[in-house]
């Protein structure tokens, strides 16, 4: 089911299949972008405090498991050179995994869309982000869902293992961490469709996303929702 272009104006207006329920314009959505900012904020917070606890845990367990100027630091040796360079790689590597995140998504959008759909990548420089489009396209609930969750899932999961692998436990934690608190428009995309049952499709655009539902005689259709879908708007 899709959309039909004709209605594309306007919202919560029923087309032969679906209507439209609401959308989130990220790049002029204040509340949205603050509420991003907080969530950020949360996880790099909670993160710190694991990584602070994962790295003690280490030093006075198994400091030679840990990363070097943990163990230098488990020892009594403050290693200022390792912490810094430390420091430098996470950053340096998390500029890296930015447009990695936007890949798989690109990637997810592409097995997800029509053959002929055309799978763009931006950059909103003034916002500091990045991005996938594949606009216009129509998805399912549950294919949006998982375009949306595989970036956080894939490179956490990369991040952990890796650090670990190499003989950096607390860098891998830390690497998810950050790469974690830039996943939090993805992850409140995901808050908002999973709360709202009604969702069964997702448009992606240039500009953020709109979310579809069940047309009029569709299963799951009700006079409540119908009287709701006639309501707002997100022009």
């Amino acid at each position: 089911m899709r959309p039909t272009l004709s209605h594309r104006r306007h919202a919560n207006v029923y087309t032969g299949a679906m209507y439209e329920i609401s959308c989130i314009r990220v790049f002029e959505d204040a509340a949205f972008q603050r509420a991003m900012a907080r969530s950020s904020a949360v996880v790099l917070l909670a993160g710190a405090a694991v990584a602070l606890v994962a790295g003690a845990a280490l030093a006075l367990t198994v400091p030679d498991a840990a990363d070097l100027w943990v163990a230098n630091l488990a020892r009594g040796r403050f290693d200022g050179g390792s912490l810094a360079a430390w420091f430098m790689a996470l950053v340096a590597l998390s500029m890296v995994a930015l447009p990695v995140h936007e890949l798989v998504h690109g990637i997810c959008f592409k097995l997800f869309a029509p053959a002929d759909a055309r799978i763009a990548f931006g950059a909103d420089w003034k916002r500091g982000m990045l991005f996938a489009c594949a606009d216009g396209v129509v998805f399912t609930r549950r294919a949006y869902l998982i375009a949306l969750a595989a970036p956080a899932v894939v490179l956490t999961a990369a991040f952990l293992v890796a650090g670990a692998w190499v003989g950096y436990p607390v860098f891998g934690i830390a690497l998810a961490v950050v790469h974690l608190a830039g996943c939090t428009g993805d992850l409140l995309y995901m808050a908002r469709i999973v709360r709202d049952r009604r969702v069964t499709h997702c448009e992606d655009t240039s500009w953020g996303v709109r979310f579809w539902g069940a047309g009029p005689g569709s299963r799951g259709a009700s006079a409540a929702i119908r009287e709701k879908a006639e309501g707002g708007r997100c022009p």
